[in-house]
């Protein structure tokens, strides 16, 4: 009976984790993805963005907030200063930009 109480709970530990990281990739994926200007994503954009002014990529985080992800891109554009783009994603898989730099990022 223990040992089938503890290979339960480690099961069940491990399909909420899987779960977890599911989300946070999907949360990703969903703002990589999302058209921007000119037909391009989101990701392409920030691509194009970094190219242009040679900055150093410092990639994408998730952040699990209550009820929502917020997902960030940031790049390093010298030694101290970072340029970030947020967006909130709720568990609907709808996406909000938190904050000027990303509403800007796709509007003309």
């Amino acid at each position: 009976m223990r040992f089938f109480c503890f290979t339960l709970l480690y099961l069940l530990m491990a399909i909420n984790n899987a779960y977890a990281q599911f989300d946070e990739i999907k949360a990703e994926e969903i703002v990589k993805n999302s058209t921007c200007i000119d037909n391009l994503s989101v990701d392409e954009v920030l691509k194009d963005k970094i190219k242009i002014r040679s900055q150093r990529d410092l990639g994408w985080q998730v952040y699990k907030e209550d009820d929502q992800y917020d997902v960030e891109r940031a790049f390093l554009m010298n030694k101290s200063m970072q340029l970030r783009f947020r967006w909130h994603v709720n568990t609907d898989g709808k996406i909000t930009p938190d904050g000027k730099r990303a509403e800007s990022l796709c509007s003309k």
